[in-house]
């Protein structure tokens, strides 16, 4: 230490010393490690850095040899708590509990609040349109309208009177059990999710096609985000619930196997699909397409899901995933990443990320990069795939495939691939199976 410092360097505390081995050990570096090849961590591998940290020889600053002093770190897995139910409920209990978990009782009682003010103000402002008597839903009585609504889309009928149809060919006694005709439709005449004389204006700044559902939605996640702590990895994705009708924000994407419906975008636990939080994407602002709109979904999903800073792995499709983005979230939000890249994106290493790389011919042939926290790979499988990630290093596994041989028959073979395809594509895979039976199932329930 030299002398014109202000503090002299007492050096480092047992603590730090045994978190920083703990950080090492996951990224298998340590003095009981064993290394394969004794040129691994050889400074002949490093490439030449000059005194303003440029590499001469890769000017994007991309370089073939992983260095993990260059990435850092990795985090360690400190979630808010233990992960899992943070209620946990006894096996006798009825499902209906468990929803009740989610969808509490203050909730259902802004629904009651919020009803009863629209009932009583189209009384009031409509007198000769609303002569029936109106009487407040009790809490159990909203439980048994939204009970039936939630059963109409399991059984489905023509409309809604008929589900009170005394016609033997038609007839569903326990609708009237549970609640009269005129009694529920008088509900779902009234039912409002907010205040509708505070609803801010078009030209406003704080107007929002969501106005309507946002308190409610907001509740909403805060109890997901509250009843489950998810396990390390995550994924962010888009999933779209199936609607044809008349909404301004509806919208179409001819490449997705549900082409109309409503955009949401969800962060949710890759293992379980547990849905973390989610919100509706309401279309561009006035026209205009939103600046940044994937990095800024990333960035809300992880805060709204309350998972900063705990050392989470976050899982995307090419749609969000970006080298900026990665080495924001990795230095600024204490999280790491891992997706699928467009070679279009900027600041990619552009020598692999391109359309015919070099050294990248034959399947399993493979090419990596590396710039501070992000590792780059291109794979050749049937066509090339390209990856990102600040979660893996350059370690290479293998997959099954079927490949065609010399005489025409094709022949089960294992061949190379980097660990963070093969680690990409599991959680992936099941991912996809869990929200498509989401979206799926929001689709059957009565619009």
């Amino acid at each position: 230490m030299s002398e014109s410092s202000d503090e002299e360097f007492d050096g480092f505390s047992q603590n730090e010393v045994d978190a920083a081995a703990q950080r090492l050990a996951q990224i298998g570096i340590g003095e009981l490690d064993v290394v394969d090849s004794e040129n691994e961590f050889s400074d002949e591998n490093e490439p030449l850095v000059d005194e303003a940290g440029d590499r001469p020889a890769e000017a994007d600053g991309w370089h073939e040899n992983f260095n993990y002093y260059e990435r850092g770190l990795p985090y360690i897995f400190l979630p808010r708590g233990n992960t899992g139910p943070t209620t946990v409920l006894d096996p006798d209990k009825e499902p209906v509990d468990f929803f009740s978990l989610l969808f509490t009782n203050a909730i259902l009682q802004y629904i009651i609040q919020e009803t009863d003010r629209y009932a009583n103000k189209q009384i009031r402002d409509h007198p000769d349109e609303n002569k029936s008597p109106w009487v407040t839903p009790t809490v159990e009585e909203m439980k048994a309208f939204l009970g039936l609504c939630f059963l109409m889309g399991i059984n489905v009928k023509p409309d809604i009177k008929s589900y009170w149809s005394t016609d033997v060919m038609l007839e569903t006694s326990y609708f009237s059990k549970v609640m009269k005709r005129d009694r529920y439709m008088q509900i779902m005449r009234y039912i409002h999710f907010s205040n509708s004389e505070q609803a801010p204006q078009p030209g406003d700044p704080n107007y929002s096609k969501l106005y309507k559902i946002e308190s409610l939605m907001n509740m909403f996640t805060d109890s997901m985000v509250n009843q489950y702590i998810p396990k390390r990895q995550l994924s962010v994705d888009e999933v779209m619930v199936p609607w044809k009708g008349r909404l301004s924000f509806k919208q179409y994407m001819p490449a997705k196997p549900t082409k109309w419906g409503i955009k949401m975008w969800a962060i949710a636990e890759a293992n379980t699909g547990y849905v973390s939080f989610c919100q509706v994407y309401s279309g561009r602002i006035n026209g205009v397409a939103a600046h940044g709109l994937a990095n800024r979904v990333v960035k809300n999903c992880i805060e709204k899901a309350n998972v900063i800073g705990q050392g989470y792995h976050i899982y995307m499709d090419n749609y969000f995933t970006s080298p900026t983005l990665f080495t924001d979230l990795f230095e600024h939000f204490n999280t790491a990443a891992c997706g699928t890249v467009r070679i279009n994106r900027r600041e990619l290493p552009k020598d692999i990320m391109k359309k015919n790389p070099e050294g990248v011919t034959n399947r399993g042939d493979m090419q990596f990069r590396q710039k501070d926290a992000v590792a780059a790979v291109v794979w050749k499988d049937k066509k090339n795939v390209n990856l990102i990630s600040s979660i893996h290093d350059f370690s290479v596994g293998a997959v099954q495939r079927n490949v065609q041989q010399a005489d025409g028959i094709f022949q089960r073979q294992e061949i190379p691939c980097p660990q963070m395809i093969s680690d990409y594509t599991n959680t992936w895979e099941g991912l996809i199976g869990l929200t498509s039976t989401s979206s799926t199932m929001f689709s059957n329930t009565k619009h």
